[in-house]
C-alpha cells in the first residue's frame, strides 16, 4: 500500500553478494528472477566502503557520508576514556539516517532487518532493527510491531556460530531466518502503508564466509546447498517483483562483494612481535594493552590507531613523533609477506584524512582531534587494505601471524553488486552514493552535508 499519488522506491539488500557470484546465479538458471530484473534494469559492479565491513557500508549507504561524518568505523570501538571495547550501534550514528529523512517529508517508511539500525530511531512508519539486536522486545519502532513478529517466530539474526560447529545445522538455519524474514516482508509490504520500503537478508553473508570456498570448489554437498539457498532469495525476489509490478523503482544490491579466504592475519600480533603494541598481563578482549609502553593498536579490520598524547587516554607517542610513527607502521604492513608465498599481503595502507575528509574539504590536522571534531576522533590513523584473500583479524591473545579456521569467505571491496530498475544511477558508483539518488527519486530535497555528489570520495585503488 502507498500513499495516493506518490512516488514509490523499494529497496531490497542482499548482504555480500559478489557482482561475480550474482552475474553466474543468474546466467545459469539459479536465480531466474533477478535474471529478468538484470534484463529490465541496469546491473552492474559497486564499490563498498573503507574499512570493508558491513557496519561500515550500511552505514554509509544509509546516512550518504562517509564515516568521518556518521561515525560508525568497524564493529569495535574503544570506549572513550579507556582502552576497554564497546559495540557502535545507532546511538553511536552521529547523521541522521535514510528513514529519518524521507519521513520528516510526511512520507511513510519502512525499514527492516538493515545492519546498525538498533536501537530503531523513531520514524514515521516502521524500523524493524537488525543483527546484534538483543531481543524482540527491543528490535522495533513502534514498541508494538514486535507483538506480530513474536507472532511468527521472527528471527532477528541466524545462528552464525554453527558454522563453525555443524555447517548442516547452519544451512537450516538460515532458510529457517529467511522464511521469516520473507514472511514478516510481505506482511508489511501489503498491510502498512509506505512510500519507502527497504528489505533486508542477511544470511548471504552468514552463507559466504562459512561456504563460499566449498561453493568455488564445487563440493559435491555444500555447493548445491550454497545455489539452494540462493535459489530461495530468488523465490523472494519474484514474489517482491509480482507484487509491486513492473513500474515501482526497485533497487536490489549488495554491501560488498566476498572472495576466498587464504590466510586470516593475525594484525594484534604483528604489532606486538613488531613491538608497536605490548600486551597487558591479562588478555580479556582486544584491547588488552599496556597503555605506558605501546606506540600503537589495532581494532578489525586493519584499523591502526596510533596511542598518542594528549588524545589516548593513556598515550604516549609525542606529537612531533606522529607522522614518524605512522610511516614507519606503515612500511612495516607493506613488508609484511606471506611465508609460505611470499606474496605481499597488504595491498596499500591509507591514512586517516585520505579516506574521511572528503574531496575539497578540510579536515583537522591528521594528528589532532578538536573536541569539535568527536566523530572525527574515532578515526584510525590508518587503514590496512589487504590484497584479496588475506583476512585481516586481531588474535592479540595468540602466537601466530597466519591462521585458518572454519571461515572460508572475506568481504572485498570493489565486488559489490547493484540492480537498478527505473532508478538512474552513475557509471562509478560507490555504496555512500545511493542515498541522494533515492531522494531524488522520492522528490525530496537533498541535504547538503551529503557526499557521494561525485565518485572518488572513497580513495579507489
Amino acid at each position: 500500500m502507498s500513499s495516493p499519488e506518490q512516488t514509490r522506491v523499494v529497496v531490497l539488500s542482499i548482504d555480500g553478494v559478489p557482482y561475480s557470484l550474482a552475474q553466474r546465479l543468474a546466467g545459469n538458471g539459479d536465480m531466474p528472477n533477478l535474471a529478468t530484473l538484470i534484463r529490465q534494469g541496469d546491473f552492474r559492479q559497486m564499490r563498498s566502503a573503507y574499512p570493508t565491513v558491513s557496519c561500515v557500508a550500511w552505514s554509509s549507504y544509509m546516512t550518504g557520508k562517509n564515516p568521518g561524518k556518521h561515525g560508525i568505523y568497524g564493529f569495535l570501538e574503544r570506549r572513550e576514556n579507556n582502552y576497554d571495547i564497546q559495540f557502535p550501534n545507532a546511538a553511536t550514528m552521529t547523521a541522521e539516517n535514510i528513514w529519518e529523512i524521507i519521513g520528516r517529508t510526511g512520507k511513510r517508511v519502512f525499514g527492516m532487518n538493515v545492519p546498525v539500525t538498533y536501537p530503531p530511531r523513531p520514524v514515521n512508519g516502521i524500523l524493524i532493527g537488525g543483527f546484534l539486536t538483543p531481543s524482540l522486545e527491543k528490535v522495533a519502532w513502534p514498541a508494538g510491531v514486535a507483538d506480530y513478529l513474536k507472532s511468527i517466530d521472527y528471527r532477528i539474526d541466524s545462528n552464525a556460530a554453527l558454522g563453525r560447529s555443524d555447517k548442516h545445522a547452519l544451512l537450516d538455519d538460515l532458510n529457517v531466518t529467511l522464511k521469516k524474514r520473507a514472511q514478516a516482508m510481505f506482511h508489511f509490504l501489503e498491510q502498512e502503508p509506505w512510500d519507502f520500503f527497504h528489505t533486508h537478508i542477511m544470511g548471504s553473508d552468514r552463507i559466504c564466509h562459512f561456504l563460499y570456498g566449498k561453493m568455488q570448489e564445487q563440493d559435491p554437498e555444500f555447493s548445491e546447498a550454497f545455489r539452494a539457498y540462493f535459489r530461495h532469495v530468488d523465490g523472494i525476489i519474484g514474489e517482491l517483483m509480482e507484487k509491486i509490478g513492473p513500474d515501482t523503482p526497485l533497487l536490489i544490491f549488495s554491501d560488498h562483494g566476498f572472495c576466498t579466504i587464504k590466510k586470516e592475519v593475525q594484525l594484534s600480533r604483528f604489532l606486538v612481535e613488531k613491538g608497536w603494541t605490548v600486551p597487558a598481563d591479562t588478555i580479556k578482549h582486544p584491547l588488552s594493552i599496556d597503555p605506558a609502553h605501546s606506540k600503537a593498536y589495532t581494532l578489525i579490520p586493519g584499523r591502526i590507531f596510533i596511542n598518542l598524547k594528549g588524545r589516548e587516554p593513556g598515550g604516549i607517542v609525542p606529537v612531533e613523533e606522529y607522522q614518524n610513527t605512522r610511516e614507519a607502521i606503515k612500511k612495516d604492513l607493506l613488508d609484511l609477506r606471506d611465508p609460505e608465498t611470499s606474496e605481499p599481503v597488504i595491498r596499500t595502507v591509507l591514512t586517516r584524512e585520505q579516506i574521511y575528509w572528503p574531496s575539497g574539504q578540510a579536515g583537522p590536522r591528521p594528528e589532532s582531534s578538536p573536541p569539535t571534531e568527536s566523530t572525527y576522533r574515532k578515526a584510525a590513523d590508518l587503514i590496512a587494505i589487504p590484497y584479496n584473500g588475506y583476512d585481516l583479524k586481531l588474535g592479540l591473545a595468540g602466537t601466530k601471524f597466519f591462521t585458518n579456521t572454519e571461515l572460508e569467505g572475506m568481504h572485498s571491496y570493489d565486488d559489490a553488486f547493484i540492480c537498478s530498475r527505473h532508478i538512474d544511477l552513475p557509471n562509478n558508483i560507490e555504496i555512500m552514493m545511493l542515498a541522494r539518488h533515492i531522494l531524488a527519486k522520492l522528490n525530496i530535497e537533498i541535504p547538503p552535508d551529503l557526499d557521494g555528489i561525485e565518485p572518488g570520495l572513497t580513495p579507489e585503488l
